[in-house]
């Protein structure tokens, strides 16, 4: 590696690396200060990319840190169930539209390429460290699809990142929001239908919408409040899964102090009330989501067949109280625990659950309810999406359809403070106690 060398206001790293590219000189530039750096790897000889074999000559400790970490390993998603596409195992990777060379599943929103599949151990292979998509999170505009290559389904750049890849290598730095929202607004089957307060839209969203994320307001992005360390990411999806990293904690107190407000009245609530309880008043704002899916009658949406979907918009949510501790079905076991509306309950906070205890302050909650198939035992029956996709045909020893709901934390598209009064009517109106 070449030493420093001090110039007028920079300093200048070069290192170099013999390596499959020939030569790979990969400087960085930093301007005194920390205002402003420079980090153009294709114009320091990074003319392809096959991942991160690519990165790795330079950056194989930070593959081992994304190996690690929940975007790789989606402990909380495999080997558990959902009431939009259902288990993630079974439904990976499949060649859809059937006999196209297209590929589709859950593996398109996975931070690999190429043939990766779970399970995921705890030591990887290097085979594993070098088909890490890096550039997934790391380009706004980079995007990776499904492809069937020899028979079998992969993952692999589209046709217009192969393109612009010497636009798309000059450009590598921090995710943005547009670099999130290409898996996270995508969701459950297309952009906004599971999350409720996030859509593409919200790379840019109006102030009225998120005075965060606004380039109008704020204008942050996620990493600004999901605080990274060693490739784990602060934060807890919004089906209140498991955590990546318990050392950094997304609050609004790691901006905003304890007693935000003028009114000290107004200060008090935070005693039983999170900020989000008043400062989101409706969500699905400037979009659309799903709040139901009927799986016993399906219809064809953009090309596949899909249990039929009630959309809605602009919706106010239901407050529950939240402690961190959650519940979720269990994939392969009876469903027998009753949510409020009488549903079995598929997902949500600890509150919800008969005779589990109803401590912690009011959160926001977006409501989903589903038709789901289950067997003789009453445990829930994954979709085979391929088939389904392409036939609208349930797979699977069908006993009945029932009703589940789940609760899904909502975070985004905080208001202007001006329209958080909006939100006084959720407690003094509807029967929550004083």
């Amino acid at each position: 590696m070449a030493g420093k060398q001090k110039m007028t206001g920079r300093w200048i790293l070069n290192r170099v690396t013999l390596a499959r590219l020939g030569v790979f000189m990969l400087s960085l530039t930093l301007v005194a200060g920390g205002q402003a750096w420079a980090y153009n790897h294709f114009a320091n000889g990074v003319t392809r990319y096959e991942g991160s074999k690519t990165c790795n000559q330079c950056h194989l400790d930070k593959a081992k840190e994304v190996y690690a970490s929940e975007h790789y390993q989606w402990k909380g998603k495999l080997g558990a169930i959902n009431d939009f596409c259902t288990l993630p195992d079974t439904n990976w990777s499949f060649n859809f539209p059937v006999g196209s060379q297209s590929a589709a599943g859950c593996v398109t929103c996975h931070v690999s390429m190429g043939d990766t599949k779970p399970p995921f151990p705890a030591t990887p292979t290097q085979a594993a460290l070098d088909k890490i998509d890096c550039l997934m999170c790391h380009s706004d505009t980079y995007n990776h699809v499904g492809q069937m290559v020899n028979g079998q389904p992969v993952v692999a750049p589209d046709a217009a990142s192969v393109a612009a890849m010497p636009a798309i290598l000059a450009g590598i730095g921090k995710p943005s929001k547009a670099a999130c929202l290409k898996c996270h607004a995508k969701a459950g089957g297309g952009n906004g239908i599971k999350q409720g307060d996030l859509d593409l839209s919200m790379a840019d969203p109006d102030f009225t919408v998120d005075v965060h994320m606004s380039s109008a307001g704020a204008n942050l992005s996620c990493v600004s409040c999901h605080r990274t360390q060693a490739h784990r990411i602060a934060g807890k999806g919004n089906d209140l899964r498991v955590r990546d990293t318990t050392t950094r904690v997304v609050s609004c107190t790691n901006c905003h102090t304890t007693s935000p407000h003028r009114d000290g009245e107004l200060n008090e609530h935070r005693e039983r009330a999170d900020c989000t309880a008043c400062h989101i008043p409706n969500y699905a704002k400037g979009m659309v989501t799903e709040t139901r899916r009927d799986n016993e009658f399906p219809e064809l949406i953009a090309g596949k067949y899909e249990g039929a979907r009630t959309l809605g918009a602009n919706l106010a949510p239901q407050l529950l109280r939240y402690n961190g501790t959650s519940y979720f079905y269990r994939y392969n076991t009876v469903m027998s625990v009753k949510a409020p509306d009488g549903n079995f309950l598929m997902a949500g906070p600890s509150s919800v659950v008969p005779g589990r205890s109803t401590s912690g302050r009011f959160y926001p909650f977006k409501v989903h309810t589903a038709h789901m198939a289950v067997d003789s035992q009453n445990r829930v029956i994954p979709i085979n999406a391929q088939k389904f996709w392409s036939t609208g045909v349930l797979d699977g020893p069908i006993s009945q359809f029932v009703n589940v709901t789940r609760y899904l934390g909502l975070y985004h598209q905080v208001a202007p403070k001006e329209q958080a009064r909006n939100a006084c009517v959720q407690c003094h109106r509807n029967g929550i106690p004083d």
